[in-house]
């Protein structure tokens, strides 16, 4: 989750991660089509292509600006609503969920667009298309949440669907630890547990040594928050019987 001032809008944001491994998992999810998983990043897209044109609506200069900080995840507003409710103009209650479809830029999206696409589909095979999509949001929101616990004063907005990608990965490493991914370049053949590792071990050091929420940057313990969430989440929710349709899982 990086962290970033729009000084020049008035308003702020802070992107809920970036990066991925550009690569796929050697195994595919052949059981049954990831109706949610593409489900989900069909509407990621659509709401980064509205920002997109909300960005350059010539009848509205700041628009995106407005459309981010009010449907972004704000802590100092959200926590504001919740002691006073009225006291702010913003639809707070939904934003810890409007900001997961919110992205601050091309390479944003792609990034977790991709991890969800390589690593969602298993554990949307795994859990059903409704159950899925439960999961996924869960994940989200719980690390929109732990963001506005760790940052309370912040009134730069959170956007970003990387805390419940992350939740998916952690989920991810819990069913298939020893399962290689295929690095496309350079070319390599990594186990799933060896990624998740490193992985930790990079959100640990980038969060302690991250900048503060004025200055802009990763929201770090959102991704770690969503990251353990998955791995919980997914030891509790069986896995769905075999021949039962996702749709009523």
């Amino acid at each position: 989750m990086r962290r970033f001032e729009l000084r020049a809008a008035g308003a702020a944001r802070r992107v809920l991660g970036e990066g991925t491994f550009w690569g796929m998992p050697e195994h595919a999810a052949k059981r049954s089509t990831a109706v949610a998983v593409y489900s989900l990043i069909t509407l990621t897209g659509l709401v980064f292509l509205y920002e997109v044109w909300l960005g350059t609506s010539a009848a509205a200069a700041d628009a995106q600006s407005r459309f981010i900080a009010s449907w972004g995840l704000v802590p100092r507003e959200f926590l504001r609503e919740f002691v006073s409710p009225g006291a702010t103009s913003q639809v707070v209650w939904l934003t810890p969920l409007t900001a997961m479809f919110i992205h601050a830029g091309p390479l944003h999206l792609v990034g977790n667009g991709a991890m969800l696409w390589m690593f969602g589909r298993a554990i949307e095979t795994r859990l059903g298309h409704i159950r899925f999509v439960g999961f996924y949001l869960l994940c989200g929101l719980t690390a929109g949440l732990i963001d506005v616990a760790s940052q309370p004063a912040s009134y730069l907005a959170a956007v970003g669907a990387s805390g419940a990608v992350s939740g998916v990965f952690g989920a991810y490493l819990i069913c298939h630890p020893h399962r290689r991914l295929q690095v496309r370049w350079p070319r390599l053949r990594i186990r799933a547990i060896s990624i998740g590792l490193s992985w930790i071990v990079i959100q640990i050091i980038s969060g302690l040594y991250a900048s503060s929420a004025e200055e802009g940057g990763v929201a770090w313990l959102a991704h770690i928050g969503g990251f353990v969430v998955g791995m919980a989440l997914i030891r509790w929710m069986p896995e769905r019987r075999a021949g039962r349709s996702g749709l009523r899982s």
